[in-house]
């Protein structure tokens, strides 16, 4: 499933706001306050890459974000037995 890292920096005083309306949607997984240039980390999952961009569009157009950095998960690597 691809999987993105959202950062997200948030007009002042909306975290809350926007934390809440990404948490009420089918492809967020999790979304954290945080400390530092961003506001908000959000791990976003979606069964295509086509609707994972949809969905990262749809959070870079929201009117309270100032801006966003999108991270895309990789294949991990596990060690061998």
């Amino acid at each position: 499933m691809p999987t993105a890292f959202v950062l997200i920096k948030c007009e002042e005083g909306e975290e809350p706001r926007i934390m809440r309306k990404l948490a009420g949607t089918d492809w967020v997984r999790e979304v954290k306050p945080t400390v530092g240039h961003y506001d908000l980390l959000t791990k976003v999952a979606s069964p295509s890459v086509e609707q994972l961009n949809e969905v990262i569009e749809e959070i870079h157009g929201h009117d309270k974000v100032r801006s966003t950095q999108v991270l895309l998960k990789m294949n991990e690597i596990t060690e061998a037995a």
